[in-house]
């Protein structure tokens, strides 16, 4: 798959989750085997006042390549400085943030509602583009109101200012993310456009990736499935002949997982950002419900280690 001069080795694609794709999952997705990884989205406006923390927010490591940063915001001016930094970062794409649906995000004019100001997005794009020798893509929804598809509009429209590449997350804005996604509005938005597009949302199996690619979509990308499970990725490469990981590989991972944390967050907010996919390691398994309600008491490494030693077979 190539996204622009970008050429991917597959398909699949770990998509930008606020709070959880940050550079060690990224890491952990990518060795095992997500063709791309994308980071969470990060302020614009944050990064024009110098914020620290969304300008952490940027840090690549070597084995994320390639890797997509993205960004959000409705200052052209702004969004174009914030993908310089991307791209000066390392990111090999910048993606432009235009579906979420978090009232907070909406407010500033930035994310789905970004889409209400056509004239506005088109200036925010063409500025992108025009800013970076790097790819710069665009994510999202079908629309704010269920069976208006403006996905289709908004891909030529992307298209028109250079964008290399939309992705969709083909759900309609009530549904937020759950519910199965309108694989026949996406295969209308891929027809629309020579541009390559990706299909994001409900893509759990093989067998949903591959619904989703008989659309007329190069890729799919993976948000909550990937949550607590780097191995989907695998488990999409190999289809139908795909093992079930064992239960002693996955409290290892989820190990490893924390001491990349720790590493690179430190023990008290390594271990809190642990926790929003602690349970979903094991949610599986047999004492999954006794692990998640002693797991969300954990405060440092040590004691994590403790309780794994004493659940994991």
């Amino acid at each position: 798959m190539r996204l622009g001069p970008v050429l991917l080795d597959g398909p699949f694609v770990l998509a930008p989750m606020a709070g959880v794709s940050d550079p060690p999952f990224r890491r952990l997705c990518r060795r095992n085997g997500a063709s791309l990884v994308c980071a969470e989205m990060v302020s614009a406006n944050a990064l024009h006042f110098k914020d620290k923390r969304s300008q952490r927010m940027l840090e690549v490591f070597p084995d994320e390549h390639p890797l997509s940063l993205q960004v959000f915001g409705s200052d052209p001016d702004r969004l174009a400085k914030a993908a310089k930094m991307a791209a000066a970062a390392g990111a090999d794409i910048v993606d432009l943030n235009c579906g979420c649906p978090v009232p907070k995000v909406m407010r500033t004019g930035a994310g789905l509602a970004l889409t209400k100001d056509e004239k506005n997005l088109a200036r925010c794009l063409e500025k992108m583009v025009s800013a970076v020798n790097v790819p710069v893509t665009a994510k999202f929804r079908l629309g704010a109101r269920r069976g208006r598809n403006d996905a289709v509009r908004l891909a030529r429209l992307a298209e028109s200012c250079g964008v290399a590449a939309v992705t969709v997350h083909a759900r309609w804005k009530d549904a937020g993310h759950s519910g199965p996604p309108d694989l026949e509005a996406l295969h209308d938005v891929a027809a629309e456009v020579r541009i390559p597009v990706l299909g994001n949302g409900g893509v759990q199996t093989a067998a949903d990736a591959r619904r989703m690619i008989e659309t007329g979509c190069v890729g799919v990308m993976v948000g909550q499935a990937a949550m607590g499970n780097p191995l989907i990725f695998r488990e999409l490469w190999e289809g139908e002949k795909a093992k079930p990981f064992s239960e002693r590989g996955v409290f290892d991972l989820l190990l490893e997982h924390a001491r990349m944390n720790v590493a690179y967050f430190g023990e008290k907010l390594g271990i809190v950002r642990l926790r929003k996919v602690m349970g979903a390691y094991i949610k599986n398994f047999p004492q999954a419900a006794t692990f998640r309600h002693r797991a969300y008491q954990v405060e440092t490494l040590s004691e994590l280690v403790e309780l794994l030693n004493q659940v994991r077979p």
